[in-house]
């Protein structure tokens, strides 16, 4: 009777790893907000605060667990997240930003995903460690290879997010980088995950992993830039224009609407593109002017521009 209670016993012990990775795997499935708030100490100015978001999708797949991370988090409302640099281009804010409440629902209900730069690791449990395969991208001599592995280890309640890639090749020194995300608190409902973010030991900061609704195919290609102003354009399409009300970047908006509205037209007419520049630089600030002044909508900007531009 002893022994084969030390042979339970034994067996318990040998399944345990495995069910305590089935639970940590359950209780990852589906998809995260995933928001990192860090510092850089190799940065040029290594006290400005920093932020990066993703979203990160876990699915299990047979006896694997599929994790694949969207680096490019899309939100319909943009507001605090980016901002217009001097040099016309977007880019984050500095500081450590915060969703909104209007954001926060957007998480819920469920970000766009972008596959641009899009990852994906098929993940098998090793005696409780979830953990990606490492295989090279190429292998040669004279060619530099790059490989990255992913796993995840810890408590089901408390799991840590480990990445490793190297880059090297048997002519050239490797280079190891590390990323770690520490789970040091959840809430009762582990719909909320907290801890420490580590980077090659230069950047750190905490990150916080909000269960998010499921995410929907992003619709479009759009640039950063264009998201911005379609945001704009939908929130002032029916609305009546009040120039004192437009901020710099509303105005600068505005005039690229308007420009690329007269450029379609003159393109519809076949109008000569030599030609095309030296009008387009003039209607853009005529047709700004009528629509301020007698306070018309952006949703009348194709009229006034019919209007402006007749056939040759």
């Amino acid at each position: 009777m002893r022994r084969l209670a030390t042979l339970a016993a034994l067996l318990l012990l040998l399944l345990a790893p495995a069910a305590h990775a089935a639970d940590l795997a359950d209780r990852l499935v589906g998809t995260w907000h995933v928001l990192v708030h860090y510092k850089d100490a190799n940065a040029t100015h290594a006290d400005e605060q920093r932020w990066d978001d993703r979203v990160w999708v876990f699915e299990r797949k047979g006896d694997r667990l599929s994790w694949t991370e969207y680096p490019i988090a899309v939100f319909a409302d943009e507001t605090g997240r980016f901002e217009r640099r001097a040099s016309g281009q977007y880019a984050r804010v500095l500081g450590y930003w915060e969703p909104s409440e209007v954001q926060l629902a957007e998480i819920a209900a469920g970000l766009e995903l972008n596959s641009r730069g899009m990852k994906e690791k098929s993940l098998r449990n090793t005696r409780g460690v979830w953990q990606s395969a490492s295989r090279p991208t190429a292998a040669s001599a004279s060619i530099v290879s790059y490989t990255e592995s992913w796993s995840i280890e810890g408590t089901p309640e408390l799991p840590v997010f480990r990445r490793e890639d190297s880059l090297g090749g048997e002519r050239t020194e490797s280079l190891d980088g590390v990323t770690l995300y520490t789970t040091t608190s959840a809430d009762p409902g582990g719909e909320a995950l907290k801890g420490s973010y580590e980077r090659d030991g230069s950047r750190q900061g905490t990150f916080r992993m909000l269960r998010a609704g499921t995410g929907k195919a992003l619709t479009t290609k759009r640039t950063q830039a264009e998201r911005t102003r379609d945001s704009f354009i939908e929130s002032m399409s029916t609305r009546r224009l009040d120039e004192a009300q437009l901020t710099q970047q509303d105005r600068a908006d505005l005039q690229a609407m308007i420009r690329v509205a007269i450029d379609e037209r003159m393109r519809s007419l076949r109008i000569d593109p030599a030609t095309r520049t030296t009008q387009v630089e003039t209607l853009v600030p005529a047709i700004e002017k009528r629509l301020l002044s007698e306070q018309r909508s952006l949703g009348e900007i194709p009229k006034l521009v019919e209007e402006a531009v007749v056939a040759p």
